[in-house]
């Protein structure tokens, strides 16, 4: 496994490029592959991305909802195994097999992982998957 991916919106490129891939809230960063399209997979399956709350008018009541922003391209970073820590490197269990590509394997990193030890392999055109 000397390859794998880590797939997000066009919105978090600049900040990747600048701080690498920092662990979210639960403390990790999430891998895939053994495809590009294995990581872009799971952020095309969410949708969009959260932007906060919008407020709407509903049956004359205003309601809070979550404020989504759909993007029509997915980035795909390369990462080589060879640059991260073996031991923070984790098989992931969190997709099930039977939803996901057959052949899809996810990881998960207990740490960051330095901008230099990243490349954009892919830009995923979705504005023709979504007709």
């Amino acid at each position: 496994m000397p390859k794998i991916y880590h797939a997000t919106w066009p919105s978090k490129v600049s900040n990747i490029a600048e701080e690498g891939l920092t662990p979210g809230v639960d403390g990790c960063v999430y891998l895939a592959g053994p495809l590009p399209a294995h990581a872009a997979q799971f952020v095309a399956i969410r949708g969009g991305e959260f932007d906060g709350m919008e407020e709407m008018e509903i049956d004359g009541k205003i309601e809070k909802f979550p404020k989504m922003i759909q993007h029509d391209t997915i980035i795909v970073f390369e990462v080589d195994t060879n640059d991260l820590d073996p031991e923070l490197l984790h098989e992931s269990t969190d997709h099930s097999h039977a939803f996901f590509q057959e052949a899809t394997e996810s990881w998960y990193y207990d740490g960051s992982i330095h901008p230099n030890d990243l490349r954009i392999s892919h830009e995923i055109d979705m504005a023709g998957v979504r007709s």
